[in-house]
Parts: structure tokens; C-alpha cells; sequence
């Protein structure tokens, strides 16, 4: 008969050392990971679902909340507007301002941006503004996680977006993100290059970015060229580390990006810059402000910029990225130059009407809701012309104003802060 195993003492010393070395690793790993650090409440409650717009643009606003938030311009989704500080983002319900769930690291957040139902929050990771998080904006869940190099601080990065893709902008490089967080376009520095002469714009210094379908135009000033490049290229590469280019253009050196079609892009050229090279079939020449709209068949046309010179100062960083302050209506592309907001067609990107403004406006029932000094303009977009204004008292805030709209409720950018307004008619 075979005698039972027995645990020696020796079989005991070293189950306890094998105890204690796992308890010392999971302790270790929590300690150093980022769930340590991490704030993260998911929601116990959801947004309202979306109303249906009235029928008509209100004839009253009522402050109704207000919360601080550091994003440029609002943002604004199902239902929720994002507001954020220097480490944390917050979902609110856009029409009472009370939060639904909120995330804080002990990183510095580099900025925030909406779409495919969720919310994608950068912050400052190791090797710069590059770690990426997506959440559900109902419940606040985790959804993808993403992390690479990137700018150095969030004052040298902008996040710019589509439908279709979100895109991280810095002075060296330009990345695009599908909806799972996997890149789609990696375009100027890499860090590691593993097939030489796969990025023909390392080196130079962009300026900015926009995206719309399957297109991405991006803006460079390049070593060598009193000029300044915009590329037209596919947002969808086969191989995100080698672009595939549908045409360059070379434009004046103070034009920038303002808007993005489907197969074009639009450029705003100051009053006095030279036109583009011989190359693309334009004589170079001096004169008033002017709009260019750049194909990716490498045509273009040209139109008049009318009104006040735009300050273009205003939406340019201190390392000199340019991010437009922009906004789509359901049948135009809209852009704020400082004074006023031009609407263009969504596929010839031509001018159609502008409306003096503080900031970028919203649809509403039909209609173009545009802040101005003293209240809300309700304008029709179709030739832009003002049919009236709505007042809204906003104390001694006398700068600029960025407008969103969720169903009846308007969402106000003044400075740091976010004010909803609830529209109401009169009896």
C-alpha cells in the first residue's frame, strides 16, 4: 500500500514565498498602473433622448445651466454636451447640465471630441499626447484604448473630426482614427521609419488639418519653399504609413484651411499673397482676400472673400497650428473668420451666404442660429439674410461665443464656461 503524500515543511516555506511574490506582483501592478490613478464613475443615470427640434426657432432663450469647461468650441452628442478641465472629462444631460458620469487621470488632458456615440478623451502619456481613450456617452463605459507618440503638450495639438474619422494634429505629424481607435493615416515625423521615402512630408512643419469622407487635406510649410503645400489624400490608405496623394497643390504662404468637402478642400488667401504656382494653371498675382477651392483632380476656382479681413490670429496656436472654428448644417459647411460666418456648398465648397457673428452657429428648425451681440440671430441659410433676433442676456461677457444645438436646448462657449439656454415660445 502506497503511504499518502505529506507537505513537509519545506512544501509549506515555499507555497508561503510563492504567496507572497504573487501578492507583491498584483499589489505592484496596481500601484503602478493607471487604474490607481484613475477617477472613473459611469453613469447612473443617461441622457435624455434627443427631442425632435421645434417646429419653429424659439422666441425666447432661459438660462437654464451653466458649467466650466475648457474645450474651444462646444461639443455636443446623443443627447449630452462634454464639458472639460486639465484632467478630467465630464458628460452632462444638455438640457438640465447635470453630469451623467465623468473620467479624471493624474495626466494632463491634451482635449476631448465626440463621435460614433462615444466620447474620445487624449491625455499626455510618456511619450507625449498620445494615449487615447474612447467611452460609451450613455453609460460612460470603456470602449477602445489607443496609445502612441505624439505632441509634446496639449497646447501643441488639435483634434479635428468627421463622420467618419478623428484626427490628432501637431507641428510634425498628423494622424487619422477610425471608430475602433485604429490608425488610418500616419503623415510627416513617425519615429521609426520602416520603409524609407514612405513619408515625403517628414521634415516639414504642418499647419493644419480637416477630413470629410474619404478625404484628408492637411496644410505644410516645407523646407525649401516660400509656399506653402496642401495635400489631398486618402483618408483610407491601404497602408497607414504610406500616403496615397491625390494631387498638391502650392498656395500663397499666409493661406489656410477653413473647409473640406468630399474631393476638395477650400483655403482662405489674405489680401495681398501671390497666387498659386504656374504649375497648377494660375498666374501668381496680388490682390483682395479671396477663397480657393483645391480638387483632387487638381483643378480649382477661385472666389471673392467679402467682408472684414479675417483674423486668422485668433484660431492659431503658439507654435502656429491653425484650427478653424467650424460647424456643418444639414446642406452647408460653415466657418467663423472672427467677424462673420460664410456657409458654403457641401460639395463645390463655393459661397453662399455670410452673417456677421461672434462665433459659429447651429441649426434649429430649419434654420441658422448664430450668436451676435445681444442675442441669437435666426437666419436663413439659404441666402442668409437675418429674420430676427432673439435676446439673451449674458452679463459683462463680451467675447467671443461658440453655438451648438441639442434638440430645444442651446449650448453656449463663453470663454471657459458652458451655458444652456431653453427655448420657449410665446403664447
Amino acid at each position: 500500500m502506497t503511504p499518502p503524500e505529506r507537505r513537509t515543511r519545506l512544501d509549506l516555506a515555499v507555497t508561503a514565498v510563492i504567496a507572497v511574490i504573487v501578492l507583491a506582483v498584483a499589489v505592484g501592478t496596481w500601484f503602478f498602473s493607471d487604474a490607481r490613478n484613475t477617477d472613473h464613475t459611469t453613469a447612473a443615470m443617461t441622457a435624455d433622448a434627443v427631442p425632435d427640434d421645434p417646429a419653429t426657432p424659439p422666441e425666447s432663450f432661459t438660462e437654464v445651466w451653466r458649467a466650466p469647461s475648457t474645450t474651444p468650441s462646444p461639443v455636443v452628442v446623443d443627447g449630452s454636451v462634454i464639458t472639460t478641465g486639465k484632467r478630467t472629462v465630464t458628460v452632462r444631460d444638455a438640457s438640465t447640465g447635470d453630469e451623467i458620469w465623468h473620467y479624471t487621470r493624474d495626466r494632463d488632458l491634451c482635449g476631448a471630441t465626440a463621435g460614433w456615440s462615444r466620447v474620445i478623451a487624449v491625455y499626455r502619456g510618456s511619450k507625449g499626447c498620445g494615449d487615447v481613450t474612447s467611452f460609451s456617452v450613455g453609460t460612460g463605459d470603456y470602449v477602445d484604448t489607443r496609445s502612441g507618440p505624439g505632441p509634446d503638450a496639449a497646447t501643441h495639438a488639435g483634434l479635428f473630426r468627421s463622420l467618419d474619422h478623428v484626427g490628432l494634429l501637431s507641428d510634425d505629424r498628423v494622424e487619422l482614427w477610425r471608430s475602433d481607435l485604429v490608425r488610418t493615416v500616419e503623415a510627416g515625423e513617425t519615429g521609426v521609419l520602416v520603409n524609407p521615402g514612405t513619408q515625403p512630408t517628414a521634415g516639414c512643419r504642418y499647419i493644419g488639418a480637416l477630413t470629410r469622407k474619404s478625404l484628408l487635406a492637411t496644410s505644410m510649410d516645407c523646407p525649401g519653399s516660400d509656399k506653402r503645400s496642401v495635400s489631398l489624400q486618402d483618408a483610407d490608405p491601404e497602408d497607414s504609413g504610406t500616403p496615397e496623394v491625390d494631387h498638391d497643390f502650392s498656395v500663397p504662404a499666409g493661406s489656410q484651411l477653413v473647409a473640406v468637402a468630399q474631393h476638395a478642400a477650400l483655403i482662405y488667401v489674405p489680401a495681398g499673397q501671390d497666387g498659386q504656382d504656374g504649375q497648377d494653371g494660375q498666374d501668381g498675382h496680388s490682390g483682395a482676400a479671396r477663397y480657393q477651392v483645391l480638387r483632387t483632380d487638381g483643378s480649382y476656382d477661385e472666389y471673392p472673400a467679402e467682408g472684414a479681413p479675417a483674423d486668422l490670429g485668433r484660431f492659431t496656436t503658439d507654435n502656429g497650428l491653425f484650427l478653424p472654428d467650424t460647424a456643418d448644417l444639414p446642406h452647408h459647411m460653415t466657418w467663423f473668420d472672427g467677424h462673420q460666418v460664410t456657409g458654403f456648398g457641401p460639395d463645390n465648397l463655393d459661397p453662399r451666404f455670410r452673417v456677421d457673428a461672434l462665433g459659429t452657429g447651429a441649426d434649429m428648425a430649419g434654420r441658422l442660429l448664430v450668436p451676435v451681440d445681444g442675442g441669437i440671430s435666426v437666419v436663413d441659410w439659404n441666402d442668409g439674410h437675418v429674420e430676427r433676433t432673439v435676446p439673451v442676456d449674458r452679463g459683462d461677457w463680451t467675447g467671443p461665443v461658440s453655438l451648438r444645438v441639442q434638440g430645444g436646448t442651446v449650448v453656449e462657449q463663453r470663454g471657459d464656461e458652458l451655458v444652456g439656454l431653453s427655448g420657449g415660445q410665446q403664447d
